[in-house]
């Protein structure tokens, strides 16, 4: 029998971006995030319109969020919600879920939601770590989302 307890955290935040959701919603998207996110970089392995769809696969390697991870679209609903699946081996599945609704001013409540599942006693300390991180991580990228529905332009990270 394996004594291992897999750990699982929650986080979540509500963002409230300065554009409705039919401007936000395509921004949220593996290939268009190279227009505003500064570093991004993936690897599209799958998808039949170039772009964000369901069951879309693509990669991503950044070192300091633990190296490759594998990312599926599980959930697609233009304008209204977006959820991927994102998993290393042996260590680690983050689950994202996004979801938008507009506001009364016309902007976008987005509430985004990390749920955490450590697969290893190794990914159990990876997300207790990656977790006390989530709320300033969001609300980075909530003002690089600001910065270009507002100016068109990426926001560099020196600036934030």
């Amino acid at each position: 029998m394996n004594a291992f307890l897999p750990q699982r955290i929650t986080r979540e935040i509500e963002l409230i971006i300065d554009a409705d959701p039919q401007q936000v919603f395509p921004l949220l998207c593996p290939v268009r995030e190279y227009e505003w996110i500064e570093p991004w970089r993936c690897r599209v392995l799958y998808s039949d319109s170039g772009v964000a769809e369901n069951n879309c696969i693509f990669e991503t390697d950044f070192p300091q969020n633990g190296g490759r991870e594998t990312w599926i679209v599980s959930h697609y609903e233009k304008d209204h919600g977006i959820e991927f699946v994102r998993f290393t081996a042996d260590e680690k599945i983050t689950k994202l879920n996004i979801h938008l609704s507009g506001t009364p001013a016309g902007g976008t409540r987005l509430l985004w939601q990390k749920i955490y599942t450590g697969l290893s006693p190794e990914g159990n300390q990876v997300i207790t770590a990656m977790s006390e991180d989530f709320e300033p991580e969001a609300e980075r990228i909530a003002s690089m989302l600001n910065h270009y529905l507002k100016t068109g332009t990426m926001l560099p990270l020196a600036d934030l």
